[in-house]
């Protein structure tokens, strides 16, 4: 493949700054020399972020993987999340980076395309990998086209749908049954209404007025097209903000929230519902607040996805592991794919998934298996239809995520004009496409 080269920083949508330039190829370079341990393992270095029970269960899984075979050594690193964004370029592009890492698939596609990251369309290919018992449409995320080749890019690591939580308790009160359950957007503000208390005590749901990328997507237009046009000043985005800003005004939510706020205000039993990922399950376990879920109910958006379909406001933290092109074709490749293998098969997809609240990667994982948390397999059924809410271009994630979160947070909090706020948000947007373009 040609060699491509990035002049303008990547940005995720996850708050990472990324930044510097490569000129690597998409399809590798690195030597065929590979360092080796003292006992003759090649080794290998990975980046992770995860600091708490996620990155325990990834290292057991690790320290398995070492003691599972004689011939690699996973040296697993833990890193801020800031510092993957930040410097990761700049070591691998000096050799000096990890040989493969864990970041989102936001950023993915900018990254392959820049040569940072190495496709493993290859890995994929190989059925003995077990590939076949992956999500499609976790897959379908890091598909990319690729100097005009579709090349399957990251191999899947933490995958994680969200879902609306709420208190049992609270629903129980204001005579709530599964019945309940909202299949629509429209439905779900009702049931916030239900559970809001006139007196200010209790909230319906913990709304950040950030993020709202999904939101825009299952009940709007959208922010760009899948072909990448702007998208986001259309009479459809126009009607859901109205909405929510009368949603908001009418008290149902706290105002002024990001998703931190709005998990605690949850937490503390000042709000009867949140929409966030499965991580709530055990944080809300920790403050003694009763909890179930069912799916974010789809918009009546006009947006299609990539897929064809229409209406989800299923949103995702895809995380996926990548191999960065410092490896190229050396011996450390063969150690990856098999570590990328080790990693999602059904028994450590079964550690991983009560290790951490995600979901598993496996689809030969069964609820039974995951019953020690039933809430984890239950919101794995949210997966085939979640979506990442800002990807598919080739770089300014960062930039267009401000722009809309400038454009929903004043809709929320402000009594600015809505058309001109999408006036602005669209000329924003459309000149982070226009430097980003090809």
């Amino acid at each position: 493949m040609k060699i491509k080269k990035s002049t303008k920083a990547l940005a995720a949508a996850a708050s990472l700054a990324m930044m510097s330039t490569v000129g690597l190829s998409a399809c590798g370079g690195g030597s065929n020399d590979a360092e080796t341990t003292a006992d003759g393992k090649v080794k290998i270095t990975m980046w992770h972020g995860f600091s708490e029970a996620d990155g325990k269960t990834l290292e057991s899984i690790v320290d398995d993987f070492n003691k599972s075979q004689d011939k690699y050594e996973i040296d697993a690193q833990l890193q801020p999340w800031s510092t993957i964004g930040e410097t990761m370029v700049t070591k691998v592009t000096s050799g000096d980076g990890p040989d493969f890492v864990t970041t989102g698939a936001d950023n993915g596609q900018g990254w392959s395309i820049d040569g940072t990251f190495q496709c493993v369309t290859d890995f994929y290919d190989d059925k003995d990998n077990g590939t076949d018992e992956y999500i499609e449409n976790v897959v379908d995320q890091i598909t990319f086209n690729i100097d005009g080749s579709e090349e399957k890019c990251g191999v899947p690591m933490g995958y994680a749908p969200t879902a609306v939580w709420y208190n049992t308790d609270m629903w129980e009160s204001a005579g709530l049954t599964d019945a309940d359950y909202p299949q629509t957007w429209d439905e779900l503000l009702e049931v916030a209404k239900k559970l809001t208390k006139s007196d200010g005590s209790q909230y319906g749901i913990a709304l950040p007025d950030l993020g709202w990328a999904p939101f825009l997507k299952g009940n709007g237009s959208g922010i760009y097209t899948t072909d990448g046009k702007v998208s986001i000043n259309t009479k459809e985005n126009k009607a859901f903000l109205e909405k929510m800003r009368d949603f908001y005004k009418g008290g149902y939510s706290v105002s002024g929230m990001d998703e931190t706020a709005a998990r605690e205000s949850f937490e503390s039993g000042q709000s009867a519902m949140v929409i966030v990922g499965p991580w709530e399950d055990q944080a809300s376990t920790d403050k003694g607040i009763n909890h179930d879920l069912f799916p974010v109910p789809n918009g009546d958006g006009t947006y299609v996805y990539p897929d064809g379909t229409k209406g989800s406001n299923t949103g995702s933290t895809g995380l996926y592991w990548w191999v960065t092109s410092q490896v190229g074709d050396s011996a450390k490749k063969q150690g990856i794919y098999d570590f990328f293998k080790f990693y999602n098969n059904h028994d450590n997809q079964v550690t991983w998934s009560l290790g951490s609240a995600y979901p598993p990667n496996n689809t030969t994982v069964t609820a039974d298996e995951l019953s020690e948390r039933p809430l984890i397999a239950k919101i794995g059924e949210n997966t085939s239809k979640s979506f990442i809410g800002i990807a598919g271009l080739k770089g300014g994630f960062g930039d267009i995520a401000a722009s809309v979160d400038t454009l929903t947070s004043n809709t929320a909090r402000t009594d600015d004009d809505i058309q001109g706020l999408l006036d602005d948000a669209e000329s924003q947007i459309q000149g982070y496409l226009d430097e980003y373009a090809e």
